[in-house]
Order: C-alpha cells, then sequence, then structure tokens
C-alpha cells in the first residue's frame, strides 16, 4: 500500500487551501459593490451628483431619472462592505484556527490590519481624492469598527445577536434626534459615534453606532456558512424578498427606523430615496434585499464566476483593500483625462465613460494582486 507524499512546499500548500475554501458567490458580491462604488466615484472625480438618498433628513436634490437611478446602484455597495466585512472576519477566523493560530495570533492580525485600513484611509486615500466632495474616511470607519470587532468577536454568538439587536433597535429609535444634534456636528467624535461631519478633519460619514451593527450581523452570518442552506440560492432569494418586504411595510408605515418617511402627494419614486445617514433601517433592508438577490443569482452561476466574465468580479473581490485604494488612484488619474477631453453632452456620460476606463485598467491590477499575494501568503502582503 502505497503513501502519497506532498510535492507542494508549505507556502503553496496554504495556497492551495485558500484558494478551494474561497467562496466565490461572496467574492463576486464583493467585487460587485466595488463596481457600483466605482460609479459613484468615477461619477464624484468628474463633478457629477448621482444623489439617490437622503442626509440629515434634508430632502433629496434629484436630478432626471437616469442620474438617480444609477444612484440607487451605487447605494447598495456601502451596506454590503460592512456586511462582508463582518463576513471575511469570520471566515478568516476559521480558517486561521484551522492552521492552529491562537485567539491572540487572529486578535493581532486584525488589529494590525484595522491599523493598516486607518492608515490608508488618512495618506493615499486621502490624498489622491479629487472628488467634488470631501473624501468621507470610509476606510478610517472601518477600521476602527474592525478594531472594535477584534474583541467584541469573542462573546458567545448569542450575546452578539443581542448587543447587534438592541443597538439597531435604539440607534434607529433616535433617528430623528441624531439627525437634528448631530448632523454636520464640529465635534468629530461625536460624528464618528453617532452623526454626520464635513467641517472636521477627518470628516465622517459611516459613525460606528449606525454602521457597525452590520459588520457584527456579518461576523454571525460567516459563521453560520458551513450550512448548507447558506449555500443555496433559493436561501438568499428568500433572504433578499423578505428584506424588502420589511422595506416596503417601513417605508409604508413612515416613522421607526425611516428618517424621511413617504407622503402620498409626493412623487412616486421618492418612495426609493432613503436616508444613507444617519442610516436608516429603510436604507439597511432595500440595499441589503437587493444584495441578497444578488447573492443568490451569483450561487446560480458558479462556473460563470469560475472561468466566465465573472472571474473578474472574483478577483475585485478577492483584493477588496487593494483594490478599493487603487480605484481612487485610478480615477484621480482618469477623470483628468476626461475633463482634459472636454467632451459634449451630459456630465452623466463623462462620469460612465470614466467610470470604464478605470475599471478597464482596475480589473488586471486587482487580478495580479491577488496572485501575486497568493504566491507570497506569509508576507506583509496579506495585511491589504
Amino acid at each position: 500500500m502505497s503513501t502519497q507524499v506532498s510535492l507542494l512546499s508549505p507556502a503553496a500548500a496554504q495556497v492551495q487551501t485558500t484558494v478551494k475554501s474561497r467562496i466565490l458567490p461572496l467574492d463576486g458580491l464583493r467585487g460587485l459593490a466595488l463596481v457600483f462604488m466605482a460609479l459613484d466615484h468615477a461619477a464624484a472625480f468628474v463633478g457629477v451628483g448621482l444623489q439617490a438618498e437622503t442626509y440629515g433628513g434634508l430632502r433629496a436634490v434629484l436630478q432626471s431619472p437616469a442620474y438617480w437611478l444609477s444612484g440607487l446602484l451605487t447605494n447598495i455597495a456601502a451596506p454590503a462592505f460592512w456586511l462582508l466585512a463582518g463576513v471575511s472576519v469570520a471566515l478568516l477566523e476559521a480558517s486561521r484556527r484551522r492552521a492552529g493560530e491562537s485567539e491572540g495570533q487572529i486578535t493581532r492580525f486584525l488589529l494590525i490590519r484595522a491599523g493598516v485600513l486607518a492608515v490608508l484611509s488618512l495618506t493615499i486615500c486621502d490624498w489622491f481624492w479629487a472628488g467634488t466632495v470631501v473624501y468621507m474616511q470610509v476606510l478610517l470607519s472601518l477600521g476602527l469598527s474592525l478594531a472594535l470587532l477584534s474583541l467584541l468577536r469573542r462573546l458567545p454568538d448569542y450575546a452578539l445577536l443581542v448587543l447587534v439587536v438592541i443597538q439597531l433597535a435604539l440607534f434607529q429609535a433616535a433617528l430623528p434626534w441624531i439627525a437634528a444634534n448631530f448632523w454636520q456636528t464640529p465635534n468629530y467624535w461625536s460624528a464618528l459615534l453617532l452623526g454626520y461631519t464635513t467641517v472636521t478633519y477627518p470628516a465622517s460619514e459611516f459613525s460606528l453606532g449606525g454602521w457597525m451593527p452590520l459588520m457584527m450581523l456579518g461576523l454571525l452570518i460567516g459563521r453560520n456558512l458551513h450550512r448548507p442552506e447558506l449555500r443555496q440560492p433559493r436561501t438568499w432569494f428568500a433572504v433578499g424578498g423578505g428584506l424588502l418586504l420589511v422595506w416596503v411595510v417601513l417605508r409604508s408605515w413612515g416613522g421607526f427606523g425611516d428618517l424621511t418617511p413617504f407622503s402620498a402627494g409626493e412623487e412616486w419614486f421618492r418612495f426609493f430615496i432613503l436616508s444613507k445617514e444617519p442610516p436608516s433601517l429603510t436604507f439597511f433592508t432595500f440595499n441589503l434585499g437587493l444584495a441578497a438577490l444578488a447573492l443568490g443569482l451569483l450561487y446560480t452561476r458558479s462556473a460563470w464566476l469560475e472561468s466566465g466574465p465573472g472571474q473578474w468580479l472574483v478577483a475585485l473581490g478577492q483584493a477588496a483593500l487593494f483594490s478599493f485604494v487603487a480605484h481612487i488612484v485610478i480615477y484621480n488619474l482618469v477623470s483628468r483625462g476626461v475633463l482634459f477631453l472636454s467632451l459634449p453632452g451630459p456630465g452623466l456620460i463623462k462620469a460612465y465613460l470614466a467610470w470604464l476606463l478605470g475599471l478597464f485598467l482596475l480589473f488586471p491590477l486587482a487580478r495580479a494582486y491577488r496572485d501575486l499575494r497568493r504566491r507570497h501568503p506569509r508576507s506583509l502582503l496579506r495585511y491589504l
């Protein structure tokens, strides 16, 4: 009876294990969120607004349907990122434990990565941002949330779930008070915890009180992805449909979880214009409902993600942090070229042109970085 001997080096074996353990639909969804986010930022870089959400309870100033419909697509990005960040922590926990790492080593890795997020946000992302609005330091907020989650993850799952429910309920109940007292607050720490500000440095849009529950919820979802039902398209179609039903009920009712209630006298399309900051439950349920439907669709297209055109989305999703930082640098340069050309036509055309040119450059860069990181799994690249 012969025994097979692996000819793979330890590093190569780790790469093979990592590749096999990836959940491609999740990578694809993360890549899709990056693509939508890139559209929003490409528009900002060429001076085009895609507002399809409200801030501080103020009425949104909408342009033509082509603009705000594009904005509705880009709104999916932020909730998906925050949720998937928590899922990634759960998957990382599991892989590190299988590799024999201690809980202390896992926490240290997460804290270092949180620091990397903060540094990148305050340096490269801030330096290369050239949009028409202030850079809102999303990576800084994500990094601080990750640092907190690296400690909270040691709580039992039931305690985390209770904490998510309480934090969501309290924040949603306090929406009017938060909007009245912390909109454009001159106090950065107040904005970081509850509000919104562009008048401080750093600026802050993604408050920990409003957005961090999504990351904690993602952690709980990620810890249960071994369940067969969570690998089935019909499960995510049902989740998506359920979330959209909750959105319709909350939006029709108005009040709890809905900072900008819809009235019968308004244009019908304002039913879809929801509060992003402070983030309302209607904003979360609508956008996460769409994201869940997209995930269900991606689960039906596994082969498309492995070798078809979907592999580009997967590459983006598997190098998400690199892709985020790189896209800001790329769109800084691409937007200069588009604006220099002084092309005729509506601004939205320029936004889409810049977006497509940027993706043409971003896709191969993300794939090349992903492959480089796989070849050097123990290098500093693992933090990016």
